[in-house]
Formats: C-alpha cells, structure tokens, sequence
C-alpha cells in the first residue's frame, strides 16, 4: 500500500515540474448578437413619436386605426382631415419605414450570421433609404394612375388606406423586434416576414374594396394592378433576399 502511494506521489510530482508540453493557442470569441445599443435609442424614438401623436391627436389615431372597419370609417376620416397633409400621417409613414428598416437589417444579420458587415449603422441607413425610395416610387405610381384616370379620390382612399396599414404594421413589428434583438433566432424572422405579407395582402384587399366602391373599373383590373403594386415587389425582393444570404448572389 505504501509503495502505491509513494508511486502516485511520484506521478503527481512529475506532472507538476515538467508541465504541460503542448501549445495552447488562444482562440477568438464568436457571438452572434445583434443588439446594438442604438436599436434601443431608435425603438424608443418610434414608441414615443406614437405616445405623442396619440396624445396630441387622440380622433385622428382613432379614425385611422379604424380604417380597416370598412369604408364608412374611411369617409368619415377624409371629410375631416387628410392623412398626407397631416402631422401624424408623415409621422407614421416616417416610423413605419425605420421600423421596417431595422427589422430587415437584423434579418439580414441573423440570416448571413455577419454581424460585422450588416450590422452598422451604415447598413441601416442603406437599408433606411431604400424603404423611403420604394414607399415614394408606390406613392408617385399611385398619384400618377390617380391623374391618368382622374381618380383623385381614389387616391387620397388608397393612400389612407396604406397608412392605417402601415401604423398596424409597425406597432406588431415592433413587438417582433425585440425577441429578434435578444434572442437572434430564425423563427422569429420568419414571423416578421410573415407580419409583412400578412400586411401586403390586407393593403390589398382594403385598396381593392376603396377603389371598387369609389371607380367604375372592372374588379379584376383593379385586383392585377394591386397585385403588381403590393405583392409583387414584395415576393421579387423576398427571393433576391434569400438567394443572395443563400449563394452570396441574386441571380
């Protein structure tokens, strides 16, 4: 028993003094967080821009959520006041554009797993100038088939329409984005993708009812030509989307 101990010793002492023979290389820490602390700062910005409007505006927040309900609400709205020439209808068309912009910023993150390239500040702003080309090339598309057909009012109802969409857009949005910037799963991409598309078809369907009401244009031309406006953009840009994350090129 002695001699077993004295052995053990022997072992213990000799991998003391020698040590440990091999290299250890230091090995750089990976994560895959998507927060940044200006996220923060821009979701706050956008929460308190709608406490405000909400506030300053409690009818018109009220008639605009209301939209949805059916065209009478839409009357109502437009006898009163017009959502392009108002404080709050710039307001949440501005906050539905930064709140898309940084929802497809952090998916292009958590899809790409690069946080160093699409996940700055300047990327956000691409992606920010982007959202306010396309929503301004749908809005002079509109006002231009607006003065070809002189549909003016039909106009003044698609675009009120698109913005009481759009203000319910961003508000579930934003719910979205904070799981997203904690905990950067793929799921919840995915549900704010369908947020988007849930959000297309129901601009579409209230367009359609508006413009079908309110012009003497045939059902299915009203349908193909908001089908080209609304979901068409959207599906081009979804598959460029995964096909350039998937292999790094949109062809």
């Amino acid at each position: 028993m002695q001699s077993y101990f004295k052995r053990k010793m022997e072992e213990v002492s000799t991998f003391i003094t020698s040590g440990f023979q091999g290299v250890i290389s230091p090995m750089e820490r990976v994560t895959h967080e998507v927060l940044v602390g200006w996220n923060l700062v821009v979701l706050a910005a956008v929460l308190l821009l709608v406490v405000v409007n909400k506030q300053l505006y409690p009818r018109q927040f009220r008639q605009l959520l209301s939209v949805p309900g059916g065209v009478a609400h839409t009357n109502q709205l437009l006898r009163e006041w017009s959502p392009t020439r108002s404080f709050i209808g710039f307001a949440f068309f501005f906050a539905y554009i930064v709140v898309t912009a940084l929802f497809l910023q952090k998916a292009s993150v958590i899809f790409s797993r690069d946080v160093d390239t699409y996940n700055s500040l300047g990327f956000f702003g691409i992606l920010l100038g982007g959202t306010a080309v396309w929503m301004l090339l749908r809005y002079l598309t509109l006002a231009f088939m607006g003065w070809l057909f002189r549909q003016k009012e039909v106009v003044a109802r698609q675009i009120t329409a698109d913005l009481s969409v759009s203000t319910y857009g961003f508000l579930v949005l934003m719910l979205v984005l904070l799981p997203v910037l904690y905990i950067p799963n793929s799921v919840f991409v995915w549900v704010g993708v369908g947020i988007l598309f849930a959000m297309a078809l129901m601009r579409l369907i209230i367009s359609v009812i508006e413009t079908r009401v309110f012009s003497k244009l045939p059902s299915f031309y009203i349908f193909l030509y908001f089908c080209t406006l609304e979901i068409a953009p959207l599906v081009l840009l979804f598959t460029a989307g995964m096909r350039f994350f998937a292999n790094n090129t949109v062809l």
